[in-house]
This record gives C-alpha cells, structure tokens and sequence, in this order.
C-alpha cells in the first residue's frame, strides 16, 4: 500500500498546477484558500499584490474536494487549507498550512475534583 502522504502528494501537486492555471498571466504567486465544515466546501484565490482576480475553474474546485476527501480517508481532517504558490529560481514553489479542528479538552484530572465525566454516547445507561 502507498503510503498516504504519497496520495497527498499527488493530489496536492494537480491542484497546484490547475491553481497556477487559474492565475492571470503575470502573477509570480498566489494562496489558494480552502474551507470546509464537513458538508460545504469555500474557495478563495487571491494574490494581494495584484488587483487582476483569479477564476476558479471547475477542474480547480473538483481538486479542491479531492484534497479533502483524500486526506479525510486517511484521518486528516482539516477545517482549513492555504496554499501558498509562488515563483523561486523560475520554477514554482509552494508552502502548505491546514487548521484542524480543537478537540474537546480533556478532564482534570484531579482527584480532588467531584465534577463527573461525560457519558459515552454509545453506552446504555440504567
């Protein structure tokens, strides 16, 4: 079996390259921003230097839900994706960030404390 950052890896490179595709000519970078809550999926492709907008294409957004599908089936789930391309040395360079979500903090666990643990959901309670 491939190892799952070898599955990442190649999604991530497609969509970097349609992401370049979607640019205007002249843009030496980018930053692909991605959010997704679990059911719906918001796309941003931006370069704050440059006053020319971007266009998603339908191939750029397909990619997008591809990432996270990919990752997702792997445990990664993210909340957030930015992705940040730009030009280094004539060819193209990229830098990756993902916010995950906060998990539920965890109880004291001090044995002092009287508060009660939550219930497991799955469990049948008398």
């Amino acid at each position: 079996m491939t190892d799952k950052h070898d599955r990442y890896a190649e999604t991530l490179q497609s969509l970097i390259g349609e992401a370049v595709a979607c640019t205007p000519e002249g843009w030496d970078e980018g930053r692909l921003m991605i959010e997704c809550d679990g059911s719906y999926m918001n796309y941003a492709l931006k370069n704050e230097q440059r006053e020319d907008k971007a266009q998603i294409s339908g191939t750029l957004r397909q990619l997008c839900e591809q990432l996270y599908v990919v990752m997702r089936q792997s445990g990664d789930c993210w909340t957030a994706a930015t992705i940040h391309f730009f030009r280094k040395n004539g060819s193209w360079s990229f830098d990756v960030k993902f916010t995950y979500p906060e998990s539920r903090p965890k109880p004291e666990s001090d044995s002092s404390s009287t508060a009660e643990l939550p219930k497991p959901w799955w469990k049948f309670w008398n």
